[in-house]
């Protein structure tokens, strides 16, 4: 129902669009700085402009898939989260921190994927709080022109954790 991205770079930005446009969920994007944070959703702005320009989106939808978008330095939110999205860069001692921050600022039961595309997902979920529910989400790159995301499972990733992000 509601999902976060960690890491507002080219990665995280794309995440952040294809959610709200092509699954039309609302997404917390979370960096550092605020500046970051700013340019994700400036990239998901710069997007719908285009579709509304060329009537692919109308002024409502524009404006009600803008309003889905939110972003934060910090994890003011992320109790509402049902999946967390990280797309920073490749640093398993900082996955390995995020699964933590994001399972302890979560509801219990929020879903932690990594974008990794060479970490193994069982190290990352090594001395999580519930590695069960962190899972392997690797999108291709461009995001938003390439319509294919892998799903990586370790061992324990729990069955309801791979169908909810399939």
């Amino acid at each position: 129902q509601r999902v976060g991205v960690l890491g507002a770079g080219l990665m995280g930005a794309g995440i952040a669009h294809v959610t709200v446009d092509k699954a039309k969920l609302p997404v917390r994007v979370k960096d550092t700085r605020y500046d970051a944070v700013d340019r994700a959703i400036s990239h998901s702005r710069q997007a719908l402009q285009r579709q509304l320009s060329k009537r692919r989106l109308s002024e409502v939808g524009y404006r009600e898939q803008l309003a889905r978008l939110s972003g934060c330095i910090d994890y003011r939110g992320f109790q509402r989260l049902d999946v967390v999205v990280e797309a920073v860069f490749e640093d398993l001692a900082l996955k390995r921190q995020m699964v933590a921050e994001v399972q302890s600022a979560g509801h219990g039961a929020t879903i932690f994927a990594s974008n990794t595309s060479s970490l193994p997902i069982r190290q990352i979920a090594e001395g999580a709080p519930d590695p069960a529910r962190v899972v392997g989400l690797h999108y291709f790159s461009p995001v938003e022109k390439m319509p294919l995301v892998e799903v990586i499972p370790h061992s324990g990733t729990a069955p309801e954790v791979v169908a909810t992000v399939l």
